[in-house]
């Protein structure tokens, strides 16, 4: 297995090379958190300083250690992130809720910066939660298959002794591609799937958190399960889901292993008698977030890291832009995921889902554009505005309307089509002195 694990040396070069080029969207010590993270699923893939080689059993455990952290402290560390989410909704269920998103000394939740002035409600976070929370769940996953007629992947993490995994000629990359929902029970009569129960810390030395695939597809992606609950229901909502996969990434490495973007939704559910939601909402939303086959390609699936990833032309993550484009505010075209696809791909993918299940739903638009529409034509036709294509910088657009005298920024793709519309008051503040 040593082989399918990555060097101390790679992995500490990876990381170097990963801090000094992104900047997250929250505070240093949790940017470092989720650097270390993202870290293991770019050795898998041969990403970043691993150079095409692809080392499939390497684990957060393998990397925290190449960095010389100590397991104990980075899992403490983690699971805190998680404990301040809970902790938030056990006050709102106790009828002491937060009007915004911070933990109760009124730090914000995860360390993002407008968490601390962003006012929301809390009834409407707790059912993000609980959607967000419900839709990874396999059987969840399952049910939506049978609803909607189709196909999604999915699966879920185990403690795995690795010195059986390799004795069974099994490695990380064939449990996390192939499908094993008929093998669970003789994975668990084996000794490949240990019981958490079970577990003791001095046997912990072959023991790995992997993830299992039950059912092979297509999977679910991130990005439109936000957007999709935001216009479906309200942004609060979408907050909640963000969360709710924000604690999905961050139980992979902590001390007690489980599912607890899930025990989250199902507390709620238990607890909170206002949630006027159950499966089927969970299932819609599962639908609504799930690619289909022939478009794996082009719909971004974004990690946390990637959510929160400062687009170095625009000076915005794209969790940022997605909370625009569902309050309707001017939102600037940039290309987010990994597969570096234009977020005006996304929101149209989302659009064509929402009309398919037969819901009203409204898409605000921006405020530029409202005023516009109060106008009458011939003052809108005197208006002067400034077109520029999806790629240019928001420093070089800015400038064409300083030289121009422009009032709008319109932008356009190579066919014409109208993706966004900006309002340089907005951002002409940070050209002046």
């Amino acid at each position: 297995m040593a082989k399918k694990i990555a060097s101390a040396e790679l992995i500490q070069q990876d990381f170097h090379n990963l801090k000094t080029a992104e900047r997250l969207y929250t505070i240093p010590r949790i940017e470092d958190l989720l650097f270390m993270q993202s870290i293991e699923g770019r050795a898998h893939n041969g990403a970043g300083a691993f150079n095409k080689r692809f080392y499939v059993n390497t684990t957060i455990d393998d990397i925290v250690s190449a960095l010389g952290r100590s397991p104990k402290v980075t899992k403490t560390k983690r699971q805190e992130l998680i404990d301040e989410i809970s902790e938030f909704v056990d006050s709102a269920i106790e009828d002491d809720p937060r009007e915004k998103l911070v933990t109760r000394s009124g730090r914000p939740l995860l360390g993002i910066p407008q968490f601390k002035d962003r006012t929301v409600n809390y009834h409407d976070i707790l059912r993000g939660l609980y959607l967000g929370g419900l839709r990874d769940n396999p059987d969840i996953r399952k049910k939506t298959q049978k609803i909607y007629d189709v196909n999604i992947g999915y699966g879920s993490c185990y403690l795995i002794n690795t010195k059986v995994m390799d004795e069974m000629g099994l490695d990380g990359e064939i449990l996390a591609h192939q499908c094993h929902e008929d093998r669970l029970n003789y994975y668990r009569s084996s000794g490949l799937i240990v019981d958490p129960e079970k577990v003791k810390r001095r046997s912990m030395k072959n023991i790995k958190y992997l993830y299992i695939r039950h059912h092979v597809g297509p999977g679910q992606s991130d990005d439109a399960a936000i957007v999709a609950g935001g216009i479906l229901y309200n942004v609060d909502v979408a907050l909640g889901i963000f969360l709710a996969d924000a604690v999905d990434t961050l139980e992979k490495y902590v001390a007690n292993y489980r599912d607890q973007d899930n025990e989250i939704a199902l507390h709620i559910k238990d607890n909170y008698k206002f949630l006027g939601l159950d499966e089927e909402d969970a299932c819609e939303l599962a639908y609504l977030a799930a690619i289909p086959e022939e478009k794996v390609d082009e719909i971004p699936d974004s990690s946390l890291r990637y959510l929160l990833a400062i687009d170095q032309e625009t000076g915005q993550s794209s969790f940022e832009t997605h909370l625009n484009f569902i309050e309707g505010k001017p939102f600037l075209p940039m290309a987010i995921s990994y597969k570096r696809i234009m977020v005006t791909e996304l929101y149209d993918f989302v659009r064509d889902k929402l009309k398919s299940i037969n819901k009203e739903v409204v898409f605000k638009v921006p405020e530029a554009l409202l005023h516009e529409l109060d106008s009458s034509v011939t003052k809108v036709m005197q208006r002067k505005f400034i077109t520029v294509g999806p790629h240019t910088s928001l420093k070089a657009a800015l400038d064409k309307v300083e030289a121009r005298k422009g009032e709008l920024i319109i932008v356009k793709d190579e066919f014409g089509n109208i993706l966004g519309v900006i309002n340089p008051a907005d951002f002409l503040v940070f050209l002046r002195p």
